[in-house]
Order: C-alpha cells, then sequence, then structure tokens
C-alpha cells in the first residue's frame, strides 16, 4: 500500500510492517513469498518489478489517463489523501497522478506501508477522499473479495471514491495460448498459487497487442512457468516453447482482452448505515 497525502496521522507515518521479518522462496531463480497466509502467486524480484513498470505505462497509454473516476477537482488540495491498495508500483501510479513535478523518487507525502487488507487496513474509518485498486484478481480468495471491498470502504471517506481495474479473459487465441490459458485459469491453479476468478463489469477499453503488450504477457506466463509446468506435466524446455510459439499466436489470432475499470462514491445515509 502507499498514501499520499501532505498531512498523514502519525499513526499512518509510523506503521511500516506488522511482521519486521519478511521470508522468501526461489524457485527457478525467481524470488517469491513464502508466507502461510500469501495468496499472491507472482515473484517480488527486479525483473518483476521492471514488467510492472512497463504494464503501467502501457494501461495509461491505453487510457490516456491514470483513472477514470471524477477526482481532478480534489488533487490540488493539499489536504486530499489517497490510497492504492496492493499495486506494487504506487510510487509510478502516484507521481503520475501528482499535480506537482516530482523531483525525488520518493516525495515526502509519500508514505509506504506493508500490511494485509483481510487483517484491516492500519487507518481509522473514514480517513481517505480516494482509493485506488488494480490488478488483485489473484490477491483475495473469491470467497475474501466482499471482506476486503467492505475494508476499502471503511477507510474511504463519506464522498469520497473508490475505483478498481482488473482485466477480462483472452479472446482469440490459438491453441497453444488457449493450452496456456485453460491451465493459468485461476480457478484451475487454486491449489498450487491460491488465485480465484475475477467477476466481470460494464465498463472497458479494448487492448489489441502491441509488441510491447506481448512482451509484458509473455513475461507474465514465464513467472507462472514453475506453477503452470507442474500442472501441465511438462518440463521446462518444454514450457518454454509453448512460450515462443504462443508469442506468434498473439499476433495472427489478433488476440485481445479487456481492461475494465469501475469506480464508486460513498455514500451514507441519514441512519449511519
Amino acid at each position: 500500500m502507499v498514501c499520499l497525502s501532505s498531512k498523514l496521522s502519525e499513526k499512518g507515518d509510523t506503521i511500516n510492517s506488522q511482521n519486521t521479518q519478511t521470508e522468501f522462496r526461489y524457485v527457478d531463480g525467481r524470488r517469491f513469498h513464502n508466507l502461510k497466509s500469501a495468496v499472491y502467486s507472482l515473484p517480488n524480484d527486479d525483473d518483476e518489478s521492471d514488467r510492472l513498470h512497463m504494464q503501467h505505462f502501457l494501461i495509461r497509454y491505453i487510457w490516456q489517463n491514470n483513472f477514470s473516476a471524477p477526482i481532478e477537482h480534489i488533487l490540488n488540495d493539499p489536504n486530499t489523501k489517497i490510497l492504492d491498495v496492493g499495486y506494487p508500483l504506487i510510487n509510478v501510479f502516484g507521481l503520475d497522478i501528482s499535480p506537482n513535478q516530482a523531483v525525488t523518487i520518493k516525495p515526502k507525502n509519500f508514505t509506504f506501508i506493508k500490511a494485509n487488507v483481510l487483517e484491516g487496513i492500519p487507518f481509522e474509518d473514514d480517513t481517505f477522499d480516494y482509493v485506488f485498486q488494480r490488478y488483485l484478481l489473484g490477491g483475495y480468495t473469491k470467497e475474501k473479495w466482499p471482506d476486503a471491498i467492505n475494508e476499502i470502504v471503511r477507510v474511504l471517506k463519506p464522498g469520497g471514491f473508490l475505483e478498481i481495474m482488473e482485466p477480462s479473459m483472452l479472446h482469440n487465441v490459438g491453441p497453444a495460448t488457449n493450452r496456456l490459458c485453460e491451465t493459468g485459469q485461476l480457478e484451475n491453479i487454486r491449489e498450487e498459487i491460491r488465485e480465484c476468478r475475477h467477476g466481470t463489469n460494464s465498463s472497458d477499453a479494448d487492448l489489441k497487442f502491441s509488441k510491447a503488450a506481448i512482451d509484458n504477457l509473455i513475461d507474465l506466463y514465464s513467472c507462472w512457468k514453475p506453477f503452470l509446468s507442474k500442472l501441465m506435466q511438462i518440463s521446462s524446455e518444454e514450457y518454454d516453447e509453448l512460450i515462443k510459439i504462443s508469442e506468434k499466436e498473439l499476433f495472427e489470432y489478433d488476440t485481445y482482452f479487456y481492461q475494465v475499470r469501475v469506480y464508486a462514491n460513498k455514500i451514507v445515509n441519514s441512519n449511519n448505515e
């Protein structure tokens, strides 16, 4: 999580982690979380950070903006407080939406906090004017999504905006790509990497695959190699060859998927219910 604000509470400033010791495991040279409670399946190393940076700028290019919620009027208010839940590159997102040109990698009004949403966001009720969450379809199990949303809404101010963005499944896929998709469908690999299938919404942007987008998707499948190759019962070399074929298919079949953004305004009725 990252908070963007000129005035954060002392509680928010001082909480950095609920556990000072973070454990990792290494698979095929990639670093992953090794906590029993963790459901996030992707690596947390430098290569994954680079992929996420590229993904961020691709998303911004697709939408030609960083957000869809009508929050322009609050961005210039020095008292505005923004929370990005889960996404590891909120620093990039935050710098992009900041009305002022950043002069440091971590501006003074940014605070990075390590916390588990399902165990409680470490802020009081009604703290933030805008809460943003992106690509956490695999961050919570299907059953825990309502709990996560309720916790996010709790820290959102009345009148504030919550915005969520997730991708659809791939459309127009070739045989190799379909094989990867079918094996990688989140319900099918729940026991291996504890993911869940996402829901659907109506507001979206169509993404046809450019070279950069294809590279990003191929890197994603590479991240899942330790899990998918095991589920598919194929060797490391066979998996690499399957990815090469899939890369060609994404162009040949004109593969695409939808980027779905949903935002909502928090309204509290007179009965405070």
